[in-house]
């Protein structure tokens, strides 16, 4: 059973399994975006939709199609950081409407920035899941 949230860096590979090939994250990476709870009680919450945020709240809608998981394409990154940096702008207001620490959730909008970063460097795109 999982118990947690991870972020993953991809590479687009039309043999591997839908379409992409996970990257191997340097050693020491943090990679960790929250706890299974957090797809429905944070990134999925009213309050982080009400900020705006519109990839992180697919966490929280589970389809067969999307196997519970939140994949960003290489085009789409830029829109993604985005909506980290609103969230991040607003973590005081996130924090006081899904009782979650402030500190954490920027520790996991941190660790979403970094796997960013590291798929332009690739050329890739990011996995949540």
């Amino acid at each position: 059973m999982k118990l947690s949230l991870d972020i993953r860096v991809w590479i687009p590979d039309g043999d591997a399994y839908a379409g992409r090939q996970i990257v191997v994250d340097p050693p020491g990476t943090s990679t960790g975006v929250g706890a299974e709870s957090f797809r429905y009680k944070l990134w999925g919450s009213a309050a982080a939709r009400r900020l705006g945020a519109t990839f992180l709240p697919q966490l929280g809608d589970i389809t067969v199609e999307n196997h519970a998981e939140l994949q960003v394409p290489p085009d789409q990154l830029d829109v993604f950081e985005q909506e980290c940096v609103l969230l991040e702008e607003s973590v005081e207001r996130l924090s006081a409407a899904t009782g979650y620490d402030a500190d954490r959730i920027l520790h996991y909008l941190t660790n979403m920035r970094d796997a960013v970063a590291r798929a332009r460097a690739v050329h890739g795109g990011i996995i949540i899941w």
